[in-house]
């Protein structure tokens, strides 16, 4: 008898362990967060039209350069919210976003040919335009396990209100609109949930480039660098 007592017993405060190490294991579901963010993107082009005949060619060749910077501090908050094994949905998003951004570059025609076709070289630097907004927003998202994306900036169209014609981007370049989706970032979920862990932050940088052929022909360079920096909240 004595012996069945305590076999029951011993159930029983192997069961009280159990339960109270689970309790212990037992994770946050979700996390806030104060968040702030910096970016920088950059596209370049060189690019190269020819028009008229054998013997009479007029070439016109542009060189371009345009550069955003943005960025919004600690003035926003965001909820991450577990969403499955290693997936995280975002509440809220990045608001308050300031920047500016500059242009330049150079057109040069070329006409090569033999009299009465011209032989000319003309050069034009292009004087350099500036942009700037306020109030610009973005998304947080985690598309797949382990990455940060962020979505297109919204509220930042004076970022893209440059005269096409000096320096020359024609609509194959133009339509190349370098944004912060190019860059993703890696996210580690430990990071998010861990309390001890006061302040991390995610960096995504990456290049690209987009070749034109045809009758326009070139290179759209593109670059994207971002850091989002996540204080928790008590």
């Amino acid at each position: 008898m004595w012996q069945l007592r305590l076999g029951v017993s011993g159930l029983i405060a192997s069961l009280l362990l159990c339960a109270g190490g689970a309790a212990l294991a037992a994770k946050p579901s979700s996390a806030r967060f104060r968040v702030s963010f910096t970016a920088t993107l950059t596209k370049t082009w060189n690019v190269t039209r020819s028009e008229g005949e054998p013997g009479c060619i007029l070439t016109t060749r542009s060189s371009g350069s345009w550069r955003a910077k943005v960025s919004a501090k600690g003035v926003n908050r965001v909820r991450v919210v577990a969403a499955g094994p290693g997936r995280l949905r975002f509440v809220g998003g990045i608001r308050a976003i300031t920047g500016s951004a500059s242009q330049s570059g150079t057109n040069a025609v070329v006409g090569q040919g033999s009299p009465p076709c011209s032989r000319q070289t003309r050069t034009v630097r292009c004087a350099t335009q500036r942009r700037s907004f306020r109030r610009a927003t973005t998304a947080l998202a985690n598309p797949r396990k382990g990455v940060l994306a962020l979505a297109r900036l919204r509220g930042a169209d004076a970022l893209r209100s440059f005269s096409p014609q000096c320096p020359e981007e024609p609509p194959d370049v133009r339509s190349v609109r370098t944004d912060l989706p190019l860059a993703t970032g890696p996210l580690d979920t430990a990071d998010v949930f861990r309390r001890d862990t006061g302040k991390f932050f995610v960096t995504g940088d990456r290049q690209q480039q987009t070749t034109i052929t045809g009758d326009l022909e070139g290179t759209v360079n593109e670059r994207v660098r971002w850091t989002v920096t996540f204080t928790r909240l008590a």
